[in-house]
């Protein structure tokens, strides 16, 4: 059963490609100017940070759920994520690097910074809990609280690994094909759907609801 409990949260996993949110943009920013290491790196921080909020999820579901739908916790939670978000975005619309030289020596610190950038991203974005909160609850009718759902959680995370590694590798190989003028746009056009996400977290902290079904698609 434990097979076949990987094997659905691999798919579910893998399933998480067809949603494009804030994190899709900024990994596909860091692959693209720096080739496919910074990608990586922006991947394992949305990795990382999914692992630290599935475990608060699990760990704590009830707490959690009512922590994550408190209108108040919501507010604040939303409000630094669209901070974040219009930061970086207005970063890349008026100030783009378009430096994609192979000579670049990017250092750890680089690296780390680009895992900083799609952790933290990922983390405060608040759809993020909102999903894995209801899909512990979904699952978890069907395989319980012990060993396989662990085995689903962990395939799920897997499955959402490689769909942004493949992410990743794709925008490394296309970036040679792209002239200067186009990353300029390119970068001037991911500012512009980020400063949206984080205009669409204020209106949602000011006036809408966190309504896991209707806004899913600003996941990943």
């Amino acid at each position: 059963m434990n097979l076949m409990a990987f094997l659905d949260g691999y798919v579910w996993g893998l399933a998480f490609v067809i949603f494009i949110g804030p994190v899709f943009f900024t990994l596909l920013q860091g692959a693209l100017q720096y080739g496919f290491r910074s990608g990586f790196a922006v991947a394992l921080g949305i990795f990382v940070s999914d692992i630290v909020a599935i475990a608060i999820c699990y760990l704590g579901a009830g707490s959690a759920k009512a922590f994550f739908y408190q209108p108040t916790n919501q507010f604040y939670i939303a409000l630094i994520g669209a901070c974040i978000l219009v930061g970086l975005g207005v970063k890349y619309l008026i100030k783009p690097s378009l430096d994609t030289s192979a000579d670049i020596k990017m250092k750890t610190s680089d690296y780390l910074n680009f895992f900083i950038k799609g952790f933290l991203i990922n983390f405060v974005n608040p759809f993020v809990f909102l999903v894995w909160i209801s899909l512990i609850g979904f699952k978890s009718a069907k395989y319980g609280f012990g060993i396989e759902l662990i085995t689903f959680l962990t395939a799920s995370l897997l499955g959402i690994l490689t769909t942004d590694t493949l992410k990743a590798a794709f925008a490394h190989k296309i970036k040679d094909f792209l002239k200067p003028q186009y990353l300029l746009w390119t970068y001037r056009a991911i500012g512009v759907v980020l400063i949206g996400f984080g205009g669409r977290l204020l209106y949602l902290a000011f006036f809408g609801n966190f309504d896991v079904i209707t806004s899913i698609i600003s996941v990943h």
